[in-house]
């Protein structure tokens, strides 16, 4: 009986406690080094681009499938607004609220991502993410041969924590 009741109590913990944060930090490896995109995240970002266009669906990654809420597609001046809600999911232990993506509604050399914060978060993320983002400004400079003026980093922008990288061509 006394067995019965410890599993029981287990069971009931294992049911009472949170649910543990899906950590996204494999799919963005890389995305604060001068946007270094991982396989996974650049065919995520690939296949956006054709859901937004209607040319195609969006591929999550596997192991992420219940990370991602339903994107949503909103037009915003000449661009296209991506939205890839996420659901319980954390970036070097710092909670993601959604990655955004902005294109054109045509195929073009633009393109900028960014992974928003919940406001809440702020100055947790800017703790983890403002020294990381002025260096790979840095090394991103370094890098554009072209003179494209690629961007990096952390920011705030409308009360909006986030870090984002714009190579646009």
């Amino acid at each position: 009986m006394a067995g019965r009741l410890s599993m029981l109590a287990i069971a009931c913990g294992l049911v009472a406690s949170p649910a543990l944060a899906a950590s996204l930090d494999p799919l963005l490896e890389g995305f604060d080094d001068a946007c270094d995109y991982s396989d996974g995240l650049a065919a995520l970002l690939q296949s956006s681009y054709a859901f937004a266009r209607t040319e195609g669906d969006i591929a999550i990654p596997a192991g992420y499938e219940t990370v991602f809420g339903q994107p949503t597609v909103a037009p915003v001046d000449e661009y296209l607004h991506i939205a890839l809600p996420v659901n319980g999911g954390t970036w070097r232990g710092v909670p993601v609220q959604e990655i955004e993506i902005f294109i054109t509604a045509l195929e073009s050399g633009f393109s900028s991502h960014a992974v928003i914060f919940p406001a809440g978060a702020a100055k947790q993320a800017e703790e983890t993410f403002k020294a990381r983002g002025d260096a790979a400004q840095t090394k991103l400079t370094a890098q554009d041969e072209s003179d494209l003026g690629w961007q990096t980093g952390f920011s705030v922008v409308d009360g909006v924590p986030r870090y984002m990288c714009d190579l646009s061509t």
